[in-house]
């Protein structure tokens, strides 16, 4: 979850302008850190790693993670009906379900909030993720008016969907952050709605007491959330902690009692203790190529700078111990075929790491022993793990391909930025899925879709995935992702290096956290003693 600059939320201020609960700092709290701001506290163009983790607890949609951290149940819908073709979800909402401030929630913000995120005027970064509705991509490209759209609230309670192809999957992505609805009254009275307390209304079991920025955010229970005597803790804190290091001191010290940002010191201290949980994480970590680039645009190259790499040597030198990955597939995700197996069993690897292969493809490409090849500029975030990876790559790359290469670390404020303008050779990247599906992940390589930061786009890759879609039969369709995914390997925009884990930490009285396999930790289902 990633793309362009959040809208400059980094400059909310620590308002108190209306009267909500105090708490006692440490009684009966969850206390917990974030490396940074979140990137964006709306919804609607949330496609980053960070901001769910607050604004999956800020709010809610039609479905949500059950207290098991496997089930989906209803949360603002009470069911839905499914037409017998698979193509239209009519969902009913609860009775009475209301706004944090206590106005109504309707089926009709439902509708605003989804074509929100579809309405190209907005250029939301995750409105490809809704593609799945009928018009959805025509509407966002152009093709199509806002009244061909398959959402339409029917009534205050009542909402219809109709995707373009069988979408099963789609009751989990209802609970994903760009399906939440956002308040149209508020959004449309306030574009700044977002940066002040008073005006920032949401409708999860927790809302915003205050937001110090590059300090701490606190949220409390909503008590107007439809389960709201389920709460039992009185919040949850998020101190901004930049470096992992420095969190985990903070959790030692009992200063936090549940971590999620851990550095390969944080497992080897707590691996294998009652405080230390890891579970299956859908996306993976991958540089991209700047296909733009003369030198990039030849597959061979690509193919070429993929296969010279020590995945794990790298992986033990960073202190990770999440598995390497030779396919764009990560291991979490579950095969079609067969619940007990992982896709990636089902595929198996699509590469395999070869040096003297690699040397020969860079001369073929007519680069031999790395002459005549411009110096690769590896750009990362001013991160001290990136800023490793990015010289121990760059090394393997120099012993085994003659390639020259230049370390250059850029901020957050401008790192997204920089590389949707082109400003790289090869980039540091990962994307994690919203959503159980193993042709999620190769989803986001389709052009205009998630994974654009390569330039690359191929209407032969885009016409096989669409593909993928109209078939029912899961052999057929697996089959088919399988073959998908190897073309996608042949031409190789991006290098995979690993595949993510979920790994975090609880202190033994905190009870009922669970984390999805996005890596969005819940805290709805807290107790604390």
């Amino acid at each position: 979850m990633k793309k362009f600059l959040a809208a400059l939320l980094v400059l909310m201020l620590s308002l108190s302008v209306i009267a909500l609960p105090t708490f006692a700092e440490g009684e009966n709290m969850i206390l917990t850190a974030i490396a940074d701001d979140p990137e964006t506290m709306d919804p609607t163009p949330c496609s980053w790693s960070r901001s769910p983790r607050v604004l999956q607890n800020l709010f809610k949609g039609l479905y949500k993670l059950d207290a098991d951290g496997v089930t989906y149940v209803p949360a603002m819908a009470e069911s839905y009906v499914l037409s017998d073709d698979g193509l239209t979800y009519t969902f009913t909402l609860r009775d009475g379900m209301v706004w944090s401030d206590g106005s109504p929630l309707t089926a009709y913000d439902f509708e605003y909030s989804w074509l929100r995120v579809l309405d190209p005027e907005v250029n939301s970064n995750c409105a490809s993720d809704l593609w799945v509705v009928k018009n959805g991509k025509a509407y966002y490209n152009g093709e199509c008016g806002v009244e061909e759209v398959g959402v339409k609230a029917l009534d205050e309670k009542t909402f219809e969907v109709v995707v373009e192809t069988p979408t099963p999957w789609l009751i989990n992505l209802t609970a994903t952050t760009s399906f939440f609805p956002v308040c149209k009254a508020v959004v449309e009275a306030n574009e700044n709605w977002t940066t002040d307390i008073a005006t920032y209304i949401c409708n999860g079991p927790f809302m915003l007491q205050e937001y110090s920025s590059l300090s701490r955010l606190v949220m409390v229970p909503n008590p107007n959330y439809y389960c709201a005597d389920e709460i039992k803790i009185d919040g949850v804190v998020f101190n901004i902690i930049p470096e992992a290091e420095a969190e985990l001191t903070a959790y030692k010290n009992g200063e936090l009692n549940v971590s999620g940002n851990l550095n390969g010191n944080a497992v080897a201290q707590f691996a294998g203790t009652d405080e230390f949980h890891t579970s299956g994480k859908i996306g993976i970590q991958y540089c991209d190529f700047n296909c733009q680039l003369p030198e990039f645009s030849d597959k061979r190259v690509r193919q070429a700078f993929a296969m010279a790499i020590d995945r794990n040597a790298l992986l033990d030198a960073l202190g990770i111990v999440e598995p390497a990955v030779y396919g764009f597939v990560p291991y979490a995700q579950p095969a079609l075929t067969d619940p007990t197996k992982s896709y990636r069993e089902i595929a198996g690897d699509m590469f395999s790491e070869d040096v003297a292969a690699a040397q020969a493809l860079l001369a073929e490409a007519g680069y031999p022993n790395g002459e005549g090849f411009p110096v690769v500029q590896i750009v990362t975030k001013n991160d001290p793990t990136q800023k490793l990876m990015a010289q121990i790559i760059g090394e393997m790359w120099k012993a085994n391909l003659g390639i020259q290469y230049e370390p250059d670390t850029r901020e957050s404020s401008v790192y997204w930025s920089d590389l949707a303008d082109g400003k790289f050779s090869v980039d540091r990247n990962g994307y994690t899925c919203d959503y159980t599906y193993c042709g999620a992940n190769l989803a986001i390589w389709v052009t205009g879709s998630n994974a654009s930061e390569n330039g690359w786009d191929d209407p032969v890759y885009d016409e096989m995935y669409t593909n993928t879609l109209y078939i029912v039969d899961p052999a057929e369709r697996e089959a088919a992702l399988i073959e998908c995914e190897k073309y996608l390997v042949d031409q190789m925009p991006g290098m995979p290096v690993y595949s993510y884990d979920n790994q975090y930490l609880v202190k033994p009285e905190v009870n009922g956290v669970i984390c999805n396999a996005i890596g969005h930790i819940y805290y709805e289902y807290c107790t604390i003693g």
